[in-house]
């Protein structure tokens, strides 16, 4: 139906609200996958679909800290509102998991938002004017782009890998200065590490790069805003604490029109994907700054979610401000990390062996596979009893949801799927 149509009675939608509503294509791939458990049993189905973890024999993989601090919660723990910009000790929890402490180099101030998708809102509504554009990579978690149109922004992306499959720091200035030329405002959004869909993880060299072009279009557009934002979603599924700590330490010297911010997910470093609680973090140069960046979001959250899941910041308070329970998560969390790992390199090995081209898989959650024809790949492996997501550029396959057997047994049918997806496309 075209904006403002007539023809349909008893409707009285807003002309920006009559869109494509196309379903989304992550959980309808994984309602077809049920189906087919659901028809064949599930050893004869791969069900690479959902971004949540899943241990050998199928079931969801809860941190056993996280668990316990659930079943035996207060009631008014669970049940009573929470103040809109976090319980007593949020901010300082954030920190201390982000940081490994309370941060000594920047002013935080942390806004609780329903998981990283409310902190992702938060950063395209407040940073960004009425039809200005999001930049990002080209390989992106897809809901990125719904955000971004939900609230009259648009999605800009560059190419994330150059010819020797590293980051494309090149096109990624190419692509900021452009920006500049346009908007007042910019907002570049950089999902690092463990990227979704790719596994890949910047390296602090990168990182380097991407600030530094930071800094030199700050002096060259000073009187124009850039705001970095890392969505750093995964961070503890990709290497050790220390190793994936170190894009922190690139974050240094930032000009005066710019502000960094980060994307912080409870749903994978707390297997809490159903409580919906993250938080948008700044790490202010100045307190002043920072007060203004937490007063802009706390009135954001109140006219949007009101407060966040008081239950979830209860167990990342209780976790994160005592150094024995901290302890005994992370030791769950690392052997969460290290079965995921092992099932990521398990399918890029296989993949590698039967010629199946991949993005740069480092760690994490997801592994992406370029193909031509993304749609009918996915369609044809269906057939094959295989469910993946298809995107714009290929397919994603989930490790932390498919078994390690399952890793090695699906590259081969997926190679098999893609060809013959182009052959029917010639």
């Amino acid at each position: 139906m075209e904006k403002g149509s007539k023809t349909m009675k008893y409707l009285t939608l807003a002309g920006h609200a009559e869109r494509e509503y196309a379903p989304d294509k992550i959980f309808a791939a994984s309602q077809k996958a049920k189906a087919a458990i659901a028809q064949f049993g599930g050893d004869a189905v791969i069900n690479s679909t959902l971004g949540e973890c899943l241990d050998e024999d199928g079931k969801l993989m809860v941190l056993p800290t996280v668990e316990r601090m659930m079943r035996t919660m207060p009631v008014e723990e669970i049940c009573s509102y929470a103040p809109i910009g976090g319980i007593p000790g949020f901010n300082e929890a954030v920190q201390i998991s982000l940081f490994g402490q309370v941060s000594k180099r920047f002013f935080v101030e942390s806004a609780p938002t329903p998981g990283g998708c409310g902190a992702l809102r938060h950063a395209v509504w407040n940073f960004l004017e009425d039809g200005d554009a999001m930049l990002t990579t080209d390989w992106f978690w897809g809901p990125y782009r719904n955000i971004c149109e939900e609230h009259g922004r648009r999605l800009e992306t560059f190419p994330m890998f150059d010819e020797e499959d590293r980051f494309n720091c090149e096109a990624m200035e190419q692509a900021l200065g452009g920006l500049l030329e346009r908007q007042n405002q910019v907002l570049l959004v950089l999902n690092t590490p463990a990227n979704n869909p790719t596994g890949y993880s910047m390296t602090p060299e990168e990182m380097d790069r991407v600030v530094e072009a930071i800094r030199r279009f700050g002096a060259l557009y000073p009187d124009k805003k850039i705001t970095f934002c890392l969505d750093v979603s995964y961070i503890d599924f990709d290497d050790t604490f220390e190793n994936t700590r170190r894009i922190f330490d690139c974050i240094r010297d930032m000009p005066e029109n710019s502000m960094t911010l980060v994307v912080f997910s409870m749903s994978k470093s707390y297997t809490m994907c159903g409580m919906r609680c993250g938080a948008l973090v700044c790490l202010g140069e100045t307190k002043e700054a920072a007060e203004r960046f937490k007063a802009a979001m706390s009135y954001s959250s109140r006219s949007v979610w009101s407060n966040v899941v008081r239950m979830a910041q209860r167990i990342l308070v209780d976790i994160n401000l005592n150094p024995e329970v901290k302890r005994q998560a992370d030791t769950e969390r690392e052997k969460f990390r290290d079965l995921i790992s092992r099932r990521g390199e398990t399918f890029y090995g296989e993949a590698k062996r039967v010629g199946l081209k991949c993005c740069p898989y480092k760690h994490g959650y997801f592994i992406a596979i370029p193909c031509k024809n993304p749609a009918k790949a996915a369609e044809i492996l269906c057939g094959d009893n295989v469910f993946v997501v298809p995107q714009a550029r290929g397919l994603r396959f989930s490790p932390c949801a498919v078994t390690t057997e399952k890793c090695l047994r699906a590259p081969e049918i997926i190679r098999r799927a893609i060809e013959k997806s182009e052959e029917e496309t010639k």
